[in-house]
């Protein structure tokens, strides 16, 4: 039996009690009104899927109650029923937001088939709903798994951004999640609703890059056997992620450069002149103030790109952040698997944390599904984690094939931590002390009793 619910909004009461006495023969939950007011309160107290809406109802007009009850149900499916079949009823239903029209006297056969079709397209609307709030849900900042502050500074950075219809440049090297922090902005921000689309310029031939972006006419090169819409027309209301932007060939940095400027473009092969409301993030693993300075890049286009910058740290700069994320990734693929797989040994873990990282959070990631993976305990092992890591772990170890104490491990973990936050701070304390988020007098006591020598300058050695 359907139990689909159905709102009849009728003024004539034998029409009805026609309507309703054929829908629940059918097996539909049936609501009825007579005018608007009764009609809102009933979508109310019992939201329908379908409303068949006459176009007249005394004094007023069904087009206006259409109306409102679409402002109370965006996902209902309203039927327009009139007495008066003409191309001008029918676009002014459609207009107001309705699904069809039917004309009296009713064929029920068509109406059951009319109303078929718009169930299918209110279950539709209702599981792209349910998947666009699953991914604002996924890719929101509060999901950003970190402990440490330069994680912190990026998330706040997002928060802004997000609140902004600002270009975004998104610094990082390969694997930081430049790609998850250009989905968060989106779906945290007013184009929401809109689509998100990406491209990884890299991935294309140079030859079809200017085709995917701006679209291109029937017969503009070989193989253009028809209109190809292009992803700036595509992302038209949302926004549009361009990956690895340093890649873009100089002759469509200009054409870039035009739509920043105006919201310009125009298809390949063709003069006219579109138009697209599309935000632009952009990503990028290279240094582009060094591509501007070589002529690889342009100034003006870097510019254009540069006005929010969010630069994304290497795993290796936030080893805080390792823990918390061997966590969530444990749980993550615990759960596809289907394994019992609850925690993760001292050992393995500070395998992990001491790993450098050079394919950073991604490299992590994987690293923890294949330790799932093979995981036969409810605890990874170091020997879970793969050869390549646990290799680099015992190379790097002073103490390689001795077991090592947990006080012995937190020491070189944070005698690393201070020799890189030192290098990198040019062996300046107070902003070495800033990176590590500790004060300059701990930092200054920790170099003490480490005995870590401060850099030379002449011989260019770090500590």
């Amino acid at each position: 039996m359907n139990k689909s619910i159905v709102l009849i909004v009728e003024d004539d009461p034998l029409q009805r009690r026609l309507i309703r006495g054929n829908l629940e023969s059918e097996g539909f939950v049936v609501t009825d009104a007579a005018d608007q007011a009764s009609a809102v309160a009933e979508m109310r107290r019992l939201p329908a899927e379908i409303a068949l809406v006459d176009y007249k109802l005394g004094r007023e007009t069904g087009l206006d109650v259409i109306r409102l009850l679409l402002k109370e149900n965006p996902a209902l499916a309203p039927i327009m029923i009139t007495a008066f079949a003409s191309v001008e009823t029918a676009v002014e239903a459609i207009k107001a937001g309705a699904y069809d029209y039917i004309v009296k006297p009713i064929d029920f056969k068509k109406l059951l088939l009319i109303i078929d079709r718009a169930l299918e397209r209110h279950r539709l609307r209702a599981e792209v709903q349910s998947l666009r709030e699953t991914l604002v849900d996924k890719f929101s900042a509060r999901n950003f798994v970190s402990a440490s502050p330069a994680m912190e500074a990026v998330s706040r950075l997002m928060s802004k951004a997000s609140q902004s219809d600002a270009n975004v440049l998104i610094t990082g090297e390969t694997g930081t999640g430049k790609d998850l922090v250009a989905r968060s902005i989106h779906f945290a921000s007013r184009r929401a609703k809109g689509p998100f689309l990406a491209v990884n310029i890299p991935s294309l031939p140079e030859s079809l890059i200017e085709s995917e972006l701006f679209g291109a006419e029937k017969g503009a090169f070989t193989g253009a056997g028809e209109r190809k819409t292009g992803k700036f027309e595509a992302a038209g209301g949302g926004t549009l992620l361009l990956d690895e932007i340093g890649d873009l060939p100089l002759h469509l940095q200009v054409k870039l450069l035009r739509f920043l400027q105006d919201r310009e473009f125009s298809r390949l092969g063709s003069t006219a002149v579109l138009r697209a409301d599309v935000r632009v993030l952009a990503a990028t693993n290279r240094d582009l103030e060094k591509a501007v300075s070589e002529g690889a890049f342009r100034a003006d286009l870097f510019y254009r790109l540069d006005v929010i910058r969010i630069a994304l740290p290497p795993l290796r700069e936030r080893r805080e952040d390792i823990p918390p994320l061997v966590d969530h990734f444990l749980r993550k693929y615990a759960l596809r698997e289907k394994k019992a797989v609850h925690g993760i040994s001292e050992e393995a873990l500070d395998m992990l944390v001491r790993h450098p990282y050079p394919g950073n959070v991604r490299e992590l990631e994987n690293a923890v599904e294949r330790a799932v993976v093979f995981c036969e305990n409810d605890m990874i092992l170091s020997e879970d984690l793969p050869r390549s890591l646990t290799v680099r772990s015992e190379a790097d170890s002073p103490f390689p094939g001795k077991a090592v104490s947990l006080e012995e491990k937190v020491k070189r973990l944070e005698i690393r931590e201070i020799r890189e936050a030192l290098e990198a701070s040019g062996g300046v304390k107070s902003a070495a002390a800033r990176k590590l988020g500790i004060t300059e007098r701990m930092l200054s006591y920790k170099v003490k009793i480490y005995g870590l020598k401060p850099k030379s300058p002449e011989a260019g050695n770090p500590v």
